[in-house]
């Protein structure tokens, strides 16, 4: 009898895992696709096409530093409300009036997010940006180690305000806003 009972009670624990597993599945989808309309609905507020193709991605890229370049504009003296102001003769740049160093290419980063503020600057307008042969490009996830060591630089020197604003799935944004949030 108590085999019995003891085998009874493992099918109630098997499908209680069964269930439980079903239900993570699902919470896991739900998540995922929560994830993708926060995506399209970021995108429909800065004006930016619905979906994007690595092609679409790669030519945005080249368009976006071909018009820097023909533009010969400098990076602004000051964005994000005038918060964060940049030297481009020392490379410096400086939050509420005081100087945070960066790395050279932690700078590049933001030259480029400057330049694009208030636009989505994907991985492929990055890497083209810092590294100008192709042969020359290391692994896109580097990109991602830039991003990171800038943003916590920034958000070190600011008392916690966040400049470099992320995009699921399309890249990072650099708002150009009279206030910026954490601040």
């Amino acid at each position: 009898m108590a085999e019995e009972t003891l085998s009874a009670r493992l099918v109630e624990v098997e499908s209680m895992l069964e269930r439980s597993r079903r239900r993570l599945e699902e919470g896991s989808r739900l998540v995922e696709d929560a994830h993708k309309l926060l995506a399209e609905l970021q995108q429909a507020l800065i004006g930016s096409p619905r979906v994007v193709s690595p092609e679409d991605s790669e030519e945005a890229a080249s368009r976006l530093l071909q018009s820097l370049k023909a533009s010969g504009g400098d990076m602004p003296e000051t964005l994000c409300g005038g918060r964060l102001a940049v030297d481009q003769v020392q490379r410096l740049i400086r939050i509420d009036g005081h100087p945070i160093g960066i790395t050279e290419m932690e700078y590049r980063v933001l030259e480029l997010l400057a330049f694009a503020r208030n636009n989505v600057v994907t991985r492929a307008m990055l890497l083209k940006h810092l590294y100008r042969r192709s042969d020359d490009q290391p692994q896109p996830k580097i990109i991602d180690v830039f991003i990171s060591k800038l943003r916590k630089k920034l958000r070190n020197a600011s008392g916690g305000a966040e400049f470099i604003e992320t995009i699921p799935q399309r890249g990072w944004i650099l708002r150009d806003i009279g206030a910026t949030s954490g601040a």
